[in-house]
């Protein structure tokens, strides 16, 4: 080695000079080798897989320069890393080295290197070396190159360490930032608090400020909030226990915000020495949770208001199409002469059809609100295609259309679900095939699968009617919809019909496909995942237009309206019972009281006193009493809330001739 004073010392003035940047201390520590091992090219390098990448060097050959790359085999510096230790030579010519390609293309002569590792890993080498031979290396010039190798590795693992801390604490700044989040420490043995940039953003205090416990807690408002916080932290530092609240603090600036606070804790021996943790700023969530929230009940108080509304606009229809159906229900029962009867049947005819756009846009409104609830009960799916071809026939004959029904060779009837809403299903579907098809027929069949696993019930509806277009297709199911404004003008509708279908096959969670062209008819299937039920071997009772004969017994009806009062009178008179009426609930309490009853029908919108309350007062004195609610409340809730009440049944307005003398005869014959 080339002689020097002390070399220790000169490597501790350039590795512990805190004035110099790692750069030059890089440079000084080339520098210091060379003149150290009398060598003319020092270099750091970074071996990234089998590239040799020179990152600082110190050389006379002025193409040599840092960023330069060769490969790794093209330097002696393979021999290091293979060796994983200090090598060295001094005469290349004269050695096995002669062989290497560096000496073939950089004429080296004398080497001397150590691997750079970090964490065990190798990163790259430092080496010296020369075109010039030298005197052999003595052993201390190993453990110098090796001594700045290691130097080299500990100092690039502390810089690279410290820039992704520095990284980490930019993202972290970041996220802060974007979050609203904040960080705090509380250290319990000296008192002292430390807040993040966030934190003083937060509380809108300045850079310098330094909080104290006291002033920390007094950005809180005294009561809840405030006792919140003491609480948590009081629970923490006594039984370690993290906390994680919303609560609403005062800015310096004296506005109110909602903060999440987030806190952890750190023990010694058992003893809580620390709090540390986050704070959010919630702001922004909470004032927008409580406008949905007011949003929500205005949406909840419009859809209360609406479906007042609609039962009162309910209620109000079908009290004067009470009056209407009844009349010419007893129309029809007189002898008229054809042209009248005739008369006669098509406003019977044009007034269920009003009855069906009323029921119509009741049901779509309780399906919008999610208040249509469906029934499970055992049901015979044959016995419901017979009923709605029974009254669509009359259409079809009208028409001169066929309409036909069919069942697959294999198909088993008995299924539980809700009947009332099945039978509507394939009602719209029959009806609106029926409305339009001008030639033709109308087809529907009955189809099942295995009554094994995963079962089902299928109606086909085919028609060779005016068929629809694919666009037409995607329109038919939607709310108050229909082909087009002359589809409503030619054939009428509320163009809800279809889009209840869809929904009730929805809610049983069944599947309807439709196939159409125009001008050749429509397809449609309804497949409902039902499953099996025995049906009642039992006769059903069958409903009888003739009047039951009910002379000597004595039958109290409460109704408010005139008009109803006289067709319920007509309806009664042919059963030659002896009949009271009386105007509210009040009166019929009255009646009761002083006279003796068979049967008491009763309605329940009356004034004074309404017909549920009636009932009771009635029910109180004349448990065995039967009570019919007679009323234009036919909601299945409704009907449910008057059987769950007592009333021993329901009657429905418009009053069904058939149903009163088959409730009658039920009751009292």
């Amino acid at each position: 080695m080339a002689n020097s004073v002390n070399p220790l010392r000169a490597f501790h003035n350039i590795v512990a000079n805190q004035a110099i940047s790692f750069d030059a201390k890089v440079e000084q520590l080339l520098g210091f080798g060379l003149e150290l091992f009398g060598l003319e090219i020092g270099i750091v390098s970074k071996v990234i897989n089998q590239t040799y990448l020179i990152q600082f060097v110190e050389s006379p050959i002025p193409e040599l320069t840092p960023g330069m790359t060769f490969t790794l085999e093209e330097t002696y510096c393979m021999h290091t890393l293979k060796a994983q230790q200090a090598t060295g030579f001094y005469h290349a010519g004269k050695s096995e080295i002669a062989s290497h390609p560096c000496y073939h293309t950089q004429g080296l002569e004398a080497y001397l290197g150590a691997p750079i590792l970090l964490n065990d890993e190798v990163y790259g080498t430092v080496n010296f070396s020369s075109p010039n031979p030298v005197s052999p290396f003595p052993p201390e010039a190993y453990d110098y190159v090796e001594l700045i190798a290691q130097w080299l590795g500990a100092e690039i693992a502390r810089n690279e360490a410290m820039a992704r801390l520095t990284a980490q604490a930019a993202t972290l700044d970041k996220l802060e930032k974007v979050g609203k989040i904040g960080t705090w420490s509380v250290d319990l043995l000296t008192g002292y608090i430390e807040w993040g940039k966030q934190t003083k953003l937060i509380h809108g205090v300045e850079d310098d400020y330094v909080p104290s416990i006291e002033s920390a807690l007094a950005f809180y408002p005294e009561g809840e909030h405030r006792e919140k916080i003491q609480q948590v932290m009081s629970h923490a530092i006594e039984n370690g226990r993290p906390w994680n609240i919303r609560a609403q603090l005062i800015t310096a600036q004296g506005k109110a915000r909602w903060v999440v606070s987030r806190g952890e804790v750190e023990m010694q021996d058992g003893q809580c020495v620390k709090l540390y943790g986050t704070f959010q700023d919630v702001t922004l969530n909470v004032e927008r949770a409580r406008e949905l929230q007011l949003a929500k009940e205005k949406a909840e108080q419009a859809s209360k208001v609406k479906s007042v509304f609609l039962a009162n606009m309910s209620h109000e229809i079908r009290t004067p199409m009470n009056s209407i159906l009844g009349t010419l229900q007893l129309l029809s029962q007189a002898s008229l002469e054809p042209t009248l009867q005739n008369l006669v049947s098509k406003a019977g005819y044009s007034a269920k059809t009003l009855l069906t756009i009323v029921n119509d846009v009741l049901d779509y409104s309780k399906i919008e609100a999610n208040q249509l609830t469906l029934e499970n009960a055992p049901f015979s799916a044959l016995e419901i295609s017979e009923s709605v071809m029974s009254d669509l026939l009359p259409e079809a004959e009208v028409r001169q259309i066929s309409l036909t029904l069919e069942s697959a060779d294999n198909f088993i009837d008995g299924w539980a679900g809700d009947a009332v809403r099945i039978r509507q299903i394939l009602l719209n579907l029959v009806s609106n095939a029926v409305k339009f098809t001008h030639k033709g027929g109308v087809r529907v069949e009955l189809l099942c699968g295995p009554q094994t696993e995963n079962p089902w019930l299928q109606f086909n509806v085919s028609d060779t009617g005016i068929g629809m277009s694919e666009e037409v297709q995607q329109l038919v199911f939607e709310r108050f919809a229909q082909a087009d404004s002359s589809t409503t003008r030619k054939y009428g509708g509320t163009g809800l019909g279809m889009s209840i279908t869809s929904s009730l096959v929805n809610l049983m969670e069944g599947d309807l496909t439709v196939n159409s062209q125009p001008g050749l008819g429509t397809h449609i299937a309804v497949r409902l995942p039902l499953k099996p039920a025995s049906l009642s071997t039992e006769p059903a009772s069958q409903q009888t237009a003739e009047p039951p004969q009910l002379r000597g017994r004595r039958i109290l009806v409460a109704e408010d309206n005139d008009i109803n009062q006289m067709v319920l009178a007509s309806m009664l008179e042919s059963t030659a019972a002896e009949v009271t009426f009386v105007a509210n609930g009040r009166e019929a309490v009255e009646a009761v009281g002083s006279s003796s009853f068979d049967l008491v029908l009763m309605d329940i919108q009356m004034p004074e006193m309404d017909g549920i309350e009636a009932f009771k007062l009635i029910n109180q004195q004349h448990k065995n009493l039967p009570i019919v609610a007679l009323t234009a409340n036919v909601s299945p809730r409704d009907v449910s809330a008057y059987l769950n009440t007592g009333f021993t049944s329901h009657i429905g307005k418009p009053i069904d001739m058939q149903l009163l003398y088959s409730c009658l005869h039920g009751l009292l014959v």
